[in-house]
């Protein structure tokens, strides 16, 4: 889930994201929110648009980025 996460963050669009992953868009976002839940923060707003970081997002991707190397 980090991993989909930073790169949702990386492309600011889930479809985008979605591709690059090889999944499915639904799939990512239920992964997504998965991750908010465990973490009791939301992390992106979505947009019609794409996908923005929130505070707790900007603060979360350099961690995760950390976790994932």
């Amino acid at each position: 889930m980090v991993r989909y996460f930073t790169v949702v963050a990386e492309h600011g669009h889930f479809g985008r994201a979605a591709e690059a992953l090889h999944i499915t868009q639904p799939s990512l976002s239920r992964q997504i929110r998965q991750l908010e839940r465990q973490l009791d923060v939301r992390l992106l707003d979505r947009t019609p648009r794409g996908a923005q970081l929130t505070e707790a997002g900007k603060v979360f991707l350099p961690r995760a980025k950390a976790l994932l190397r």
